[in-house]
């Protein structure tokens, strides 16, 4: 069998949607499955993807641009090669558009709402529009069920876990090594530093200022924690608020900025935070990172938003006040909410059960 996955963002290796491909390759070779990644070149080689051209001037003209130019250059060079798979898996609905005449063995996988919600933009509404019409011609994965309620689907939060919640409409969580991803004895340096782990790319989405507004409700009454914010810092806008918000609440020694680091160095830095903060706000599936921590055994709080909803973080409503209430309970009773939420990780979002539902829907799919 010959699995086509069809993405813009797979090598190099960064984020959360990057590591679920990876991760999906790792299954599919276990399974005997070939599979292939045709993404966006990016000026890597590797044995596994086939590059799609980009025309790397025009983004940068046209913000917005580039899965649209995806999406044609994938239609206009790649669509011989994709019909000799026997499946296509498609990262987003948006780009699974181009592939509307192999929708039969295709796949559409969410890893969340992809657009945003309020003050939506043209283009936010092309992308949902788009999504909703491959809903009623394309097999789903979902890994939050947020994103079928958005659609009319009756899928409660955190029911049906690696189940077909409607015919062709699977909920497949996000799911994590639960062997990689255990205790050490963390980083000295940032345990000397009692720190709250945010680890998140700086971006508006990712609730990088509620998380700091939330700290500092918290701050003067604990003078030894740090909030330390590990993850990307793109130049902009966000990043000069963000920057200027710490300077005018005062935490300018109390927030620690640390760039993003590989993966598999993760652990280390779960193992040194007394806490894990994931602050989102909008446009989220079942985080990774959230699953990460709680599998380091480390308590995990979040925002009850998306697909956060899904997981058995310590949950709150997005402000300031209930962010630093419930940072405030979990961290009295951080071991004991640990413990539990790194059985529940182990027992549930295990890359076992996994890797059994995606093969699953990849065979259903391939039997037609």
């Amino acid at each position: 069998m010959k699995v086509a996955q069809v993405t813009q963002h797979y090598r190099p290796i960064i984020g959360g949607q990057e590591v679920y491909i990876e991760n999906l390759q790792t299954v599919l070779a276990k399974a005997g499955i070939q599979g292939t990644v045709y993404q966006t070149d990016r000026g890597v080689q590797a044995d596994d993807i086939v590059r799609v051209l980009r025309l790397r001037g025009i983004p940068r003209l046209i913000p917005g641009a580039e899965p649209y130019l995806f999406n044609f250059f994938l239609h206009l060079t790649q669509m011989g090669r994709l019909a000799k798979a026997d499946v296509i898996i498609a990262h987003y609905a948006f780009s699974a558009w181009a592939l509307k005449r192999l929708a039969h063995k295709t796949i559409v996988l969410s890893h969340g709402i992809e657009w945003h919600l309020e003050n939506m933009t043209w283009d936010d509404r092309v992308h949902e529009r788009v999504a909703k019409a491959c809903l009623e011609k394309f097999t789903h994965v979902v890994n939050d069920t947020h994103y079928l309620r958005h659609f009319g689907y009756t899928a409660p939060p955190a029911k049906g876990c690696f189940t077909e919640l409607s015919p062709g409409k699977w909920f497949i969580p996000n799911c994590v090594d639960t062997i990689k991803f255990q205790a050490t004895a963390g980083l000295p340096a940032l345990k000397q530093r009692n720190i709250i782990l945010v680890p998140r790319q700086i971006t508006a989405d990712r609730g990088i200022d509620l998380a700091i507004k939330a700290f500092r409700l918290l701050a003067d009454e604990n003078k030894e924690l740090t909030l330390c914010l590990l993850g990307k810092r793109r130049p902009g806008r966000y990043i000069n608020y963000i920057e200027q918000l710490i300077k005018s609440l005062g935490l300018g020694k109390r927030v620690l900025f640390k760039p993003d680091v590989e993966n598999k160095r993760m652990p280390d830095y779960y193992s040194s935070a007394l806490v894990t903060l994931i602050p989102t706000l909008r446009r989220e599936g079942t985080s990774l990172s959230a699953l990460e921590s709680m599998s380091c055994g480390i308590a995990t709080v979040s925002t009850n938003v998306a697909g956060l909803a899904d997981l058995p973080t310590v949950q709150c409503n997005p402000d300031e006040i209930a962010v630093a209430q419930a940072l405030k309970d979990t961290l009295r009773k951080r071991t004991e909410i640990g413990i539990g939420q790194q059985e529940t990780v182990r027992r549930i979002f295990n890359t076992d059960n996994w890797a059994n539902a995606w093969l699953q829907v990849i065979r259903s799919v391939a039997a037609g």
